[in-house]
């Protein structure tokens, strides 16, 4: 019986190793994954923001003068610039410090918890990992979406009327939504507005003669209004949308996930070795504890 015990600890000690070879392997996976996905996030958000500014909110982008265009432009390439350095540097170690200008938005988005620093030691430890860095992928997109989503309604070129969860390209939304314009990473969503509340301080000249007519309607003075349905365009990076735009990042992703089908397997293995020594060491334990009686 000691033998096989020593037996499956020497199996649980080639299991560990094997998890830390996986999660070196692993970790050269996503440190190159991170490095050709960089570019590519950042061309997607840009390319969104482009659209937002030209093609669905147009009129109040023209409104802005020339130094207000520039600021707004410039600011959102540092957005998305220090995100995006910010996710990269994940494979390494979490950031410590904050490369937010004064001039940037704020929200109440936060960080995942720092995990233990012994990754690989054992298959389990290597899985949490590895599903903890994909959540943080996930929050950096959602992050960069909302603060680029924060800057443009500060910029008064969104409405100001926006839902938070379409703000903060909450999953919710996505699921109200969907993408329906054709265009990667961007949501588009129909939404109730009261008809008071759906035109902006510019349109005062429109605003009057709507009341005017109101006030004319004797008749209709006394029925409900009835909301209005109003569009509503934001950014929303989807990791299966960027990824696509680059066929390296796929085949980076494609080996990813090989190597966590790896993990699952030697996660199994390993929890039924841990299975088969706890039960031989309580038959061991059975053994040393029974005496027959006389």
């Amino acid at each position: 019986m000691a033998r096989q015990i020593e037996q499956v600890e020497q199996d649980l000690t080639k299991l560990k190793e094997s998890s830390s070879q996986l999660g070196r392997e692993l970790t050269a996976a996503y440190r190159s994954y991170f490095t050709n996905l960089a570019p590519t996030l950042k061309q997607q958000s840009i390319q969104g923001c482009y659209y937002l500014c030209t093609t669905c909110y147009p009129e109040p982008f023209l409104k802005l003068n020339y130094d207000r265009r520039s600021q707004l432009l410039k600011t959102l390439q540092r957005v998305i610039s220090n995100a995006i350095a910010n996710l990269v540097v994940q494979i390494e170690s979490r950031p410590t410090s904050s490369n937010r200008d004064d001039d940037e938005p704020t929200g109440e988005l936060t960080s995942i918890p720092v995990m233990p620093t012994d990754w690989f030691a054992t298959p389990e430890l290597l899985s949490t990992w590895q599903q903890n860095l994909e959540e943080e992928l996930s929050h950096s997109l959602k992050e960069i979406s909302y603060k680029v989503n924060l800057l443009l309604q500060q910029a008064q070129i969104m409405p100001s009327s926006i839902p938070k969860p379409i703000l903060e390209a909450s999953p919710d939304a996505d699921r109200q939504g969907g993408n329906t314009i054709n265009i990667p990473n961007l949501l588009n969503v129909l939404i109730e507005q009261d008809s008071h509340e759906d035109r902006q301080p510019d349109n005062y000249l429109d605003r009057k003669l709507q009341q005017s007519d109101e006030e004319d309607d004797e008749d209709n003075e006394n029925e409900d209004v009835s909301p209005q349905i109003i569009q509503i365009n934001s950014l929303y990076l989807r990791l299966t949308e960027v990824e696509f735009s680059d066929v390296n990042v796929l085949s980076l992703r494609k080996s990813i996930n090989q190597l966590v089908n790896k993990i699952k397997a030697l996660r199994r293995e390993y929890a039924q070795k841990q299975q088969e020594l706890k039960i031989s060491q309580a038959e061991s334990a059975w053994r040393n504890s029974w005496f027959e009686s006389p």
